[in-house]
């Protein structure tokens, strides 16, 4: 699991506008959602950085380098579609820079949109 990072207060006031951000795609732009949604290539590696923020939810376990959710199956929006897009992976690369996550974007045109090493 990714420990809790000691990040600046300006980073966390943009990880938790990440986190307006996200919601407000999911509510008035859910086209967008989608067509991005597409695009993501990959899967989750339950290292828990993406439910650390701005803050470490409260729903968060972990066992070993395994995390999981106690509300899996009823975890809002934000959390099921997290990542939306790049803007996402980017903002979870602050929280856990040397654990890449397991999501990518591809261009349209079918090439990969953020670099995976």
């Amino acid at each position: 699991m990714v420990e809790s990072p000691r990040l600046s207060g300006r980073i966390r006031w943009r990880l938790l506008w990440g986190k307006v951000r996200r919601f407000c795609l999911a509510l008035f732009r859910p086209g967008y959602v989608c067509r991005s949604r597409k695009r993501r290539r990959g899967e989750c590696q339950r290292c828990g950085a993406c439910c650390q923020l701005g803050y470490r939810c409260q729903f968060l376990r972990s066992a070993g380098d395994i995390t999981e959710c106690c509300f899996h199956r009823l975890r809002p929006s934000n959390c099921r579609l997290f990542p939306i897009d790049e803007r996402d992976l980017a903002d979870r690369d602050l929280v856990a820079p040397d654990r890449p996550c397991g999501y990518r974007f591809e261009a349209a045109d079918g090439e990969k949109h953020r670099d995976t090493d």
